[in-house]
């Protein structure tokens, strides 16, 4: 069976604690960014990348609730995970032109760390409006922008891919496409800003591994394990933390930032650093 090994929560690394004002909680939590350390079991992984260390971000809806100080801050938080590969999952922006002001802020990116991004449904604007802009303004930081594409790496004779299709909201996934784009490799990550591609993802017969995804929030404000407003159209099926489709683990992540107000209750704000393992 897939699962995964531990679990540790490190430092926080956004906002001080305020004092004696606990009806501020939900807007102090929402301020505090912490780090998910995890190594995962998965017994299909190439002996080549045991050990190879995978960061994964999503859903920083950058401008009026998530601010410059706390952008720069998150670059340091990324580059401080020291992993292999960085994934980004989408919503850099609460829209396009807030996604495009996220990367024009960023310091470039280290050329030797790949930074493989994908779209999420704030980030491709108003109908018609072209999202090449994001795409250059990434492009000059050092990262990768993925639409339907797959990138790959090799270990000796082992490829590892990761496969990003476009969202399924705002942009038009094409399954078949990164079907037959993963078809060789060893190892195969697949990286939807949303997980309610996940189903479509399985009657497409597209395998896959490990998957990381976003868009959820795990919720935001949420009630005895249960949201209070659902993004999806699953509804908690797919709200937070880990799942088993198949033979691939699933990973949900309750992302950085916030959509609506600058509150969570019950959720946290977070990045991951995945370390994979082909045994226990």
């Amino acid at each position: 069976m897939i699962k995964h090994l531990a679990s540790l929560l490190m430092p926080k690394l956004f906002s001080k604690v305020p004092k004696d004002i606990p009806l501020l909680y939900p807007f102090y939590i929402a301020g505090q960014l912490t780090i998910a350390q995890e190594e995962l079991y998965l017994p299909g992984l190439p002996g080549a990348f045991e050990g190879f260390a995978v960061g994964y971000a999503s859903d920083i809806h950058y401008g009026p609730l998530f601010h410059r100080d706390e952008a720069e801050r998150l670059y340091d938080a990324l580059l401080t995970l020291k992993t292999d590969l960085l994934v980004l999952g989408g919503d850099y922006g609460n829209k396009l032109e807030k996604a495009i002001a996220l990367f024009e802020l960023f310091p470039p990116f280290p050329r030797e760390l790949p930074v493989l991004a994908a779209m999420g449904n704030h980030d491709h604007g108003k109908r018609g409006e072209s999202i090449q802009p994001l795409l250059n303004a990434m492009q000059s930081k050092n990262v990768t922008p993925l639409i339907n594409q797959t990138w790959q790496t090799t270990r000796g004779a082992a490829t590892l891919a990761v496969s990003m299709p476009d969202d399924i909201l705002s942009g038009a996934p094409d399954l078949n496409a990164l079907k037959k784009q993963t078809a060789g490799a060893d190892f195969v990550l697949f990286a939807p800003h949303s997980p309610d591609l996940l189903p479509e993802a399985a009657k497409a017969g597209l395998r896959f591994d490990l998957a990381l995804c976003g868009h959820t929030h795990g919720g935001q404000i949420t009630l005895f394990g249960r949201s209070l407003l659902s993004s999806s159209r699953y509804g908690d099926r797919y709200r937070s933390g880990w799942f088993e489709q198949g033979d691939a683990l699933v990973l949900v992540s309750e992302g950085v930032g916030t959509s609506i107000l600058p509150m969570r209750l019950g959720t946290r704000s977070q990045i991951h650093r995945l370390i994979l393992r082909n045994k226990p």
